[in-house]
């Protein structure tokens, strides 16, 4: 599963993405067109890795961040 979310308001433009693979999940976010920062996250079982993205997307989601569909960023998000 991956999802690309972006907020766009006056004071702010950033991405934010996850890419879960298994049991582990790669988290890409920062300014665009920057570079960014990258985390990763190991998790028991690919069910709590799952479970913990969709808090993170939830969350994200929350704080003014919209889904965009792939392929149509055009930041530094890889």
């Amino acid at each position: 599963m991956e999802k690309s979310l972006v907020c766009r308001t006056l004071k702010s433009n950033k991405f934010w993405k996850i890419k879960v693979s298994g049991n582990f999940f790669i988290v890409s976010y920062g300014r665009m067109g920057t570079l960014g920062s990258v985390n990763s996250k190991e998790f028991p079982t690919p069910e709590k890795c799952l479970i913990e993205a969709e808090k993170m997307i939830h969350s994200k989601l929350k704080k003014g961040y919209r889904e965009i569909e792939e392929g149509t960023f055009s930041g530094h998000m890889k």
